[in-house]
């Protein structure tokens, strides 16, 4: 009996993860067969689904917003959150205040986080329109999410301030696991401390940075409740990402059939990137 307690322990987290995760898992990639409008019965028409979405030119728009995001917000949350994490290392008062400082805005919903820079960035009563009113910088409201480029990267500094906090924390806990010993025993060696960081920090932090790495550009990936309260996929569908492209079809159009095949090419693509991105970070070198 006691063999298996450990069995008996786990069995409601796996029954959580089979009736939540597999099942619907699956089930998506059967609708994704059939012709389903939600109130009618479901019609097998094979692989319909997937060639009328390749032929769909809003799918490759929304796609390609979707990666033209997550190529512009990585950096912004990687960069500083390595930065960060190299700068407060350091375990006193003033570090770990920065650190909680930094954290804060991960415990905001990214709901509540896109109301706030909605409010901060209106044209009529938005704070920075203020200012710059005031200071004589312009001489009425900007509408900020008017062109593309302008929406895109006011998206990705509002999820930049939101998310770059956790990375931050994230990595920090890979270098914390570094010992002491091995920098002083480089010191020893006559190593400074930029070469410590390409030779010793780099290398032994790699594993925690292309974690946080995947993690990020997953996040990335699935974008939508920033988009759908900020532009709300707009100008001309320029900031639709896949996920609302996903929901419209679904909820919208009532396409079910094809919202999941929608939804089964989209988990190709992340598997096929993050599969590229332990690749590259070295997890399957022969040595």
């Amino acid at each position: 009996m006691k063999k298996n307690n450990g069995f008996l322990f786990s069995l409601p987290v796996i029954l959580l993860v089979l009736i939540f995760f597999v099942y619907p898992l699956f089930d998506v990639f059967r609708i994704s067969f059939m012709e389903w409008t939600v109130i009618g019965t479901k019609k097998y028409i094979g692989f319909s689904n997937y060639l009328k979405t390749f032929q769909e030119f809003e799918f490759w728009q929304s796609l390609s917003n979707t990666l033209i995001y997550t190529i512009m917000v990585t950096p912004l949350i990687f960069i500083p959150a390595l930065l960060a994490a190299i700068l407060l290392k350091s375990n006193n008062t003033r570090n770990s205040i920065l650190r909680t400082i930094f954290f804060i805005p991960c415990t905001i919903s990214l709901v509540a986080s896109s109301y706030i820079w909605n409010w901060l960035l209106n044209d009529s009563y938005g704070i920075f329109n203020y200012f710059f009113i005031k200071m004589g910088f312009v001489s009425e409201g900007i509408n900020w999410f008017s062109s593309t480029w302008s929406a895109r990267v006011i998206i990705c500094i509002s999820v930049a301030w939101k998310t770059f906090g956790f990375s931050m924390i994230f990595i920090l806990a890979g270098l914390s696991s570094i010992s002491p010993d091995i920098y002083e025993a480089a010191e020893i060696d006559g190593c400074n401390k930029k070469r410590a960081f390409f030779s010793i920090t780099l290398p032994l932090v790699k594993p925690t940075l292309m974690l946080a790495l995947i993690l990020s550009i997953a996040g990335s990936f699935k974008g939508f409740d920033q988009f759908l309260i900020m532009t709300g996929g707009g100008p001309m569908r320029t900031t639709q990402p896949i996920i609302m492209y996903i929901n419209k079809v679904a909820f919208n159009a009532y396409d079910m059939g094809r919202s999941a095949a929608i939804s089964v090419l989209f988990l190709l693509i992340l598997l096929f990137v993050s599969y590229q991105q332990i690749r590259l970070g070295g997890y399957y070198d022969d040595d």
